[in-house]
């Protein structure tokens, strides 16, 4: 905030309002200035702020957010205020500006994002918990499987075990994609059968403690085209690459360099159609990325997944997805440890 002449930095963000409070309530707003921090909310939440952000001053909004932001940032004489250029709406953004001079605001991104990206061992141990669910959910996903049930069903069945066996939810809504719907990235789970000698792409995770784990397999139900294997093979061994060259100092973009130099060389450069990662947290998808415009460079402790894919269509698709933690010694350690060999039941 110095750095940029600053003098107050408003929070919009749930999960960043988490991170710097431990305010964990739906409706509430977080502001620092240079000689103090507040969090904004009502009545219902000011017992669970006592214990969640006791070094925070508590502002009673009376139900009107916008104006008692507006009014708190006037009264600290925050002339330059920081906000999340993503986070903030409309709404909010006239209230603070329209015919009001007094306040300067200044767009930012990824601030707080930056700081989050680097864990420390708490922050790692329920990633690699909610990592272990979704392990534990996808050898349950073996063994009930079978022709005849519908995406929805073992996508439904998915959210289930892992509720019941520890996850507090599903990071993100189940993808269960077979056939030559595998071929669809983020196909949704719909009501097609499941049939015998298809490929079904499971991409799933769950919530544990308010962190993350985001993994994705592809299996096969039957045998399946000789293509389908072939790109499977190549899937693997290129989330394999990506995975040996993550050291830290390594720029990110490398990373996807790795795995998509050797599915282009294999000949499916044109198939493999999204970045190769993305960050892990307190949300499933957060900073930073891991594509070609990656401007991140790999320090430890940070937690990301590493996922390519290649998807034919007409024919189907593969994805391979793990969880990965830098550890002390700057090495790549994987959180989740389902089978990455080719499963055909």
């Amino acid at each position: 905030m110095k750095e940029n002449n600053l003098d107050g930095f408003l929070i919009n963000s749930k999960a960043n309002q988490y991170y710097l409070s431990g305010f964990t309530g739906s409706y509430g707003q977080v502001l620092i200035t240079q000689t103090g921090q507040y969090v904004i909310a009502d009545g219902r939440y000011f017992e669970q702020l006592k214990t969640q952000s006791p070094e925070f001053t508590v502002v009673d909004n009376h139900m009107r957010m916008n104006e008692t932001v507006r009014d708190l940032v006037l009264k600290q004489n925050c002339k330059n205020l920081g906000i999340e250029e993503e986070e903030m709406d409309v709404a909010e953004y006239l209230t603070l500006t329209n015919g009001n001079n007094l306040i300067h605001l200044l767009p930012t991104r990824d601030w707080i994002e930056g700081q989050r990206m680097v864990k420390d061992t708490e922050e790692r141990d329920k990633i690699r918990e909610a990592g272990k669910i979704a392990d534990a959910t996808f050898q349950h996903i073996l063994n009930y499987i079978e022709p005849g049930m519908t995406e929805k069903q073992v996508a439904n069945e998915i959210d289930q075990w892992g509720l019941d066996h520890g996850a507090d939810a599903r990071s993100f809504e189940t993808i269960v994609a077979s056939g030559i719907r595998s071929a669809l990235p983020h196909g949704h789970a719909s009501n097609k059968i499941i049939g015998t000698n298809e490929m079904i792409i499971l991409d799933f995770g769950f919530e544990k403690d308010r962190y993350f784990s985001d993994i994705t397999r592809t299996i096969a139900l039957g045998h399946v085209d000789p293509e389908l294997k072939q790109i499977y093979d190549v899937t693997q061994t290129a989330q394999k690459k990506a995975i040996q060259a993550s050291h830290e100092g390594v720029p990110l973009k490398e990373l996807d360099r790795a795995a998509r130099d050797y599915i282009d060389d294999a000949g499916y450069g044109d198939k493999f159609l999204h970045g190769t990662g993305h960050g892990l947290g307190l949300t499933v998808h957060e900073y930073p990325l891991l594509n070609r415009d990656s401007t991140e460079t790999l320090t430890k402790h940070m937690t990301y997944t590493v996922e390519p894919g290649i998807y034919l269509e007409g024919i189907g698709g593969v994805r391979i997805e793990d969880d990965v933690w830098i550890n002390d010694q700057g090495e790549p350690e994987l959180m989740t440890q389902s089978p990455l060999n080719m499963i055909e039941i």
